[in-house]
């Protein structure tokens, strides 16, 4: 038995059916299980972290997959600690190349804090470190909808974006066979696009021109705040984040190829799979 956290989020939707189809039995967490579409060959089952009764929800768990929202330290500290209690042989974390780097960044920090504490809990672990998300560039959905247009921070840096299905693949792997105990794995894409090469192959998925706009990172800062409504604190910590790892965004590791024994997945295969979603909306 498979229990997965994050069920429902970019991973984990990947995840759980790639589970079943390795022939796993899986128990999805989720806030809502009436609303959330898990595969309805998982047992879904309701809980917070905050308030949940771990020990009922870890029962007849062997293998757990731990990814919280916010990605808190303290709160995979928590399951790691109810897992080791519960028996779980073998934790799978759900971590980021920032780590691998050494960022200080808040989110590269929580997530160093909360690989000590699933090394330190006791079962058997592996530590999957995704670079850039491809999912990420949906992040333009709003303004190719309204003007096909992209607008793009001068400051952004070529990136080895990683497909989320590859990152399902791999913890896929750690889940259900064995020799990836102890194991780290830096998971990227096969190559450093820019970001006006992402543009140019998007718009080639979407069969029609897109306009490519650098901005200063004040402007693009203004436009978080106005457009999105994000608390201008967040934007700060974004670009804070993005400034630390930018140097290290186009390095490209070999790793899903590696255990795969196929190339990762292509930018331009996730802009043709998602082209769908960039088309204007009435």
């Amino acid at each position: 038995m498979i229990f997965v956290l994050g069920a429902t989020g970019k991973v984990g939707r990947h995840l759980v059916p790639a589970l079943l189809d390795a022939g796993a039995a899986v128990r999805a967490l989720t806030r809502d299980p009436a609303k959330a579409r898990v595969d309805p060959r998982a047992e879904a089952v309701r809980g917070d972290l905050d308030t949940a009764d771990l020990p009922a929800l870890l029962d007849g768990a062997d293998r757990v997959f731990v990814l919280t929202q916010g990605h808190s330290a303290d709160r995979e500290a928590a399951v790691a600690r109810a897992a080791a209690r519960a028996g779980v042989t073998h934790l799978v974390k759900l971590s980021t190349t920032g780590v691998h780097f050494g960022q200080k960044d808040p989110i590269s920090r929580a997530h160093a804090e909360a690989e000590q504490a699933v090394r330190e809990a006791g079962p058997a672990w592996t530590i999957l470190r995704p670079g850039t998300f491809m999912d990420n560039r949906f992040a333009w959905l709003g303004s190719i909808r309204e003007e096909n247009a992209v607008y793009v921070p001068e400051t952004d840096p070529p990136s080895a974006l990683v497909h989320v299905r590859d990152i399902a693949a791999v913890a896929t792997l750690a889940l259900t066979t064995s020799g990836h105990e102890g194991a780290t794995y830096e998971l990227t894409g096969g190559e450093a696009l820019t970001a006006r090469e992402q543009v140019a192959i998007l718009a080639e998925a979407l069969g029609r021109p897109l306009k490519y706009v650098e901005e200063t990172e004040a402007a693009s800062r203004e436009r978080l705040v106005r457009q999105y409504g994000w608390p201008a604190r967040a934007v700060d910590g974004l670009f804070a984040m993005k400034r630390e790892s930018g140097p290290n965004e186009s390095f490209v590791f070999d790793t899903v190829e590696r255990l795969l024994g196929r190339p990762p997945l292509t930018f331009a295969a996730w802009a043709r799979e998602n082209a769908s979603a960039y088309h204007h909306q009435e």
